[in-house]
């Protein structure tokens, strides 16, 4: 019987929401950077 790893992500993540319905999840500070300067409004979620 074959065992699974467990994969075990320790790179940040970033919630973002950018409306009432929408949230993504970022994986770099760059990227977070991007999204926020194309959304203003955009709000960051823990």
């Amino acid at each position: 019987m074959k065992t699974k790893k467990e994969v075990i992500d320790n790179r940040p993540k970033f919630k973002l929401q950018i409306d009432h319905r929408t949230t993504i999840t970022v994986r770099s500070a760059g990227a977070l950077k991007a999204w926020q300067e194309k959304y203003p409004e955009a709000k960051l979620i823990d």
